[in-house]
């Protein structure tokens, strides 16, 4: 058995639905759910959304490769009615990265394994960086470290809210991009 911990998703007017009927295809199709977290809202990171994201995290325990964990997270995206076609064309359209979706299911952790292949990262892609990750992250998982960055989410959130205060006292930081606030000097659990 592998512990496996996916962040979920979703900035769909039934977001929270959404990610709890997900949670029950895991259940279902993937795994044994450990532990679930609270929802916490972010705005869009990367592109313009009006609807703000809400996020969890989910720990698992399941039998099934880092791959084929993939192809099924990717056929319940489907079945809770991503289209990933859609998607591209809505962000060609508007020259973003990202766009709007009805869930996005991540594989953080992968047990403590490390590796890329062109369809899948872990741990997941920039964690460090996303606030919207970690703070779930670290709800269910305060102590689990990064296995290449050596840190725990809490650090890591640490680290975040610094580089954003020495670019607010520098005059540079970025405003009503998408990016997550967090005030200098607030510690968030």
């Amino acid at each position: 058995m592998q512990s496996v911990i996916l962040l979920l998703g979703s900035n769909d007017i039934g977001a929270s639905a959404i990610i709890s009927r997900s949670i029950e295809y895991l259940r279902e199709r993937v795994g044994e759910v450990v532990v679930c977290s609270a929802e916490y809202r972010s705005q869009a990171y990367g592109f313009h959304s009006e609807q703000e994201f809400i996020n969890r995290c989910v720990e698992l325990t399941t039998t099934l490769s880092a791959e084929e964990l993939l192809r099924r997270i990717n056929i319940i995206e489907e079945a809770m009615g991503r289209n990933r076609a859609e998607e591209r064309k809505i962000r060609e359209a508007r020259g973003e990265r990202y766009a709007s979706r009805p869930i996005d299911i991540d594989i953080i952790f992968y047990g403590d394994d490390t590796f890329s292949t062109e369809r899948l990262t872990i741990p997941y892609h920039f964690l460090s960086e996303r606030e919207y990750a970690l703070r779930p992250l670290a709800e269910i998982a305060p102590n689990r470290r990064h296995p290449a960055l050596g840190y725990t989410p809490r650090q890591m959130l640490e680290q975040l809210s610094k580089q954003r205060c020495e670019l607010e006292s520098e005059g540079r930081a970025k405003s009503g991009d998408g990016e997550m606030e967090m005030e200098c000097g607030e510690r968030r659990q």
